[in-house]
């Protein structure tokens, strides 16, 4: 059987109102890489400025003893944090992730060996799924 180095892996642009978000949400990545549910391999905070300027911080470049550690700093490249951060509206943030899906290791090796291959994706962000259910639920 194939056995792959990494699993799969994911960017997420998560927007905030402020500057940046808050130790609250350091604190849930570092819950999920401690549980290996996820690797972190980048981690990088974006603002835009009440005057429109963007600004960027690679988690590797603070200084925070209380941050999750990188696996791979760097690895969302400054085209691709740009091209997220050019949807902020002024005086907001984001936080750009590169996650691996450490749960899909092993089954992105099988289908691998298997000959499969995915061919679409799509999310559905855990508000809506929960607004759905509640609406339709008995």
């Amino acid at each position: 059987m194939t056995t792959f180095d990494y699993g799969p892996i994911e960017f997420y642009a998560i927007a905030f109102d402020g500057d940046r978000p808050g130790p609250a949400v350091l604190q849930a990545i570092d819950d999920l890489v401690a549980t290996g549910t996820v690797n972190l391999l980048d981690l990088v905070f974006a603002r835009r400025s009440p005057e429109g300027e963007i600004e960027m911080l690679e988690l590797s470049d603070t200084v925070d003893d209380g941050a999750p550690a990188l696996d791979l700093a760097g690895l969302a490249g400054h085209d691709d944090v740009q091209y997220m951060a050019d949807a902020l509206e002024p005086g907001t943030s984001a936080a750009i992730l590169v996650i691996e899906q450490l749960w899909a290791k092993s089954f992105a090796a099988a289908l691998y060996d298997a000959g499969g291959a995915v061919i679409a994706r799509e999310g559905i962000p855990a508000p809506v799924v929960n607004a759905f259910l509640s609406e339709y639920a008995d």
